[in-house]
């Protein structure tokens, strides 16, 4: 079995090695569409309990590393929650959240790692449930007395749900639960695309935005009509993780995602081969299950107050060295790709990077009180791995073609009869057969993936119909 302590420590080249592995991967991927091959989800990054889990769960349940490890990673970010931060430095302190995108076909086994890795937490949710379901019939026998009865006893309050996980439910009640759960939650979706759709479908602006600030654990007020007192989440804490086909890539992760920066704070998880596999006559290590279950439930067992106060961890001399020399190396190809979304994409690698290194730690050892070398050295590794398949992602959606198809079928009917060079007046002309007013043919024409501004008023289609 592959066990992450195995590290030399001693090894003086090896540091300087992994801090050009990040700069190597960057330019590879932007210079072939087949790095995938050469970017194996790194089963290594993790400690040994978890690395023997995703390896014995490949070989029974023909689970893909990519998406077990993870899955793995998220369940951990939820079992942690708001019970510990990093002190990066004074005032800037990081929690665990995550958001995470699982990519790939129908049938390459995405929901079941997922399922799988959250089996403790559901059965927690479970038992909460129940507890919930007997107090609050308590206190609805209780709001039944009468006032001089009630003096006889002992109050009764309303009950809160305690949960961890979020599948259907509304804007509303997600800020709700936040509040009423402050060390967090975490949104599985078996279908990304769903959750992704359904994000404005209670509203007429962007959530965008709340989500945004969810990641960034940012402070949030939230204003409802006929609620006096606006709801306040001081911390609120949310992972997210699901699975997506790559064909709706282009669709859910449109540019004004990406300009908002949404799609920038995703970690992407995208093996190259992701076909159905067929059934293995291998079974899995019930050990090993039981093991990550103790884990889990023994993190949520440390600290059931709701208000309990979060562990502070801080960096190691050596894993803090580690860390600031790879931000170097990160900031000076940050300011290589300015202004560019792929410049976008890694600046916010450095934030991914403390939040894995912070779980990889807690994976290690739930005790600890700083980030150790080992905890650097693995989050480096899965921040090339998440970074390769960011900029795969990426591609994906900015190939003309790919994201043609994601259209409804009348802009694609528009775009196909258009001819490969034309100016304004002809595009608004021909979109009234398509039933396309005047201001969404130039809002359409803005598309830099479809269109090629050759000058003022005049386009270039960027796909031509092979009939032509």
């Amino acid at each position: 079995m592959i066990n992450s302590n195995t590290h030399s420590k001693s090894d003086n080249n090896f540091q300087n090695e992994s801090l050009i592995s990040l700069s190597k991967a960057i330019d590879d991927s932007m210079k072939s569409e087949t790095l995938a091959n050469d970017n194996p989800f790194p089963i290594d990054a993790f400690p040994q309990l978890f690395s023997d889990l995703i390896i014995d769960l490949s070989k029974s349940l023909r689970f893909p590393h990519d998406y077990t490890g993870t899955a793995i990673l998220t369940a951990i970010s939820c079992a942690v929650g708001t019970t510990v931060k990093l002190k990066v430095k004074e005032s800037w302190y990081e929690y665990g959240s995550l958001y995470c995108c699982l990519v790939g076909n129908a049938g390459a086994n995405k929901t079941h790692p997922v399922n799988h890795a959250f089996i403790p937490i559901r059965e927690l949710d479970k038992a909460r449930h129940e507890n919930y379901n007997i107090l609050l019939k308590e206190h609805g026998d209780y709001s039944k007395l009468t006032e001089k009865q009630k003096k006889e006893v002992t109050p009764v309050p309303e009950p809160i749900l305690e949960k961890s996980l979020m599948a259907n439910f509304t804007p509303e009640i997600l800020t709700k639960r936040l509040y009423q759960n402050p060390r967090g939650l975490t949104v599985l979706s078996d279908e990304l695309a769903t959750f992704l759709e359904g994000m404005n479908n209670y509203s007429k602006t962007d959530q965008s935005s709340t989500y945004l600030s969810f990641w960034s654990n940012q402070q949030t007020s939230i204003d409802r009509i006929g609620a006096p007192i606006p709801l306040l989440i001081n911390l609120p804490y949310l992972s997210i993780i699901g699975g997506i086909q790559p064909r709706m890539l282009s669709k859910l992760f449109p540019m004004q995602k990406q300009n908002n920066g949404f799609y920038q704070r995703f970690l992407f998880a995208f093996p190259e081969a992701t076909f159905k596999e067929p059934i293995s006559d291998e079974e899995s290590s019930l050990e090993l299950q039981a093991k990550y279950t103790d884990f889990i439930n023994g993190f949520f067992n440390s600290k059931k107050e709701l208000n309990a106060d979060a562990k502070i961890i801080t960096w190691s001399k050596e894993a803090k060295d580690f860390f600031m020399q790879w931000n170097l190396k990160q900031c000076e190809m940050v300011n290589e790709n300015q202004d560019t979304i792929k410049g976008e994409i890694i600046s916010k690698f450095d934030i991914h990077f403390i939040r894995i290194a912070l779980l990889l730690q807690m994976m290690e050892d739930p005790q600890s009180i700083e980030i150790g070398l080992d905890a650097v050295i693995g989050a480096e590794k899965l921040c090339n791995y998440y970074l390769n398949c960011s900029l795969k992602v990426l591609r994906y959606i900015h190939n003309p073609n790919s994201y043609l198809f994601s259209l409804a079928d009348n802009k694609k009917q528009f775009y196909n009869s258009l001819p490969n060079t034309f100016n304004t007046a002809q595009a608004v002309e021909m979109g009234i057969q398509f039933d396309f007013q005047e201001r969404r043919v130039k809002e359409f024409l803005n598309d830099s993936v479809l269109f090629k501004k050759i000058k003022h008023g005049t386009y270039e289609r960027r796909i031509v119909n092979k009939k032509e």
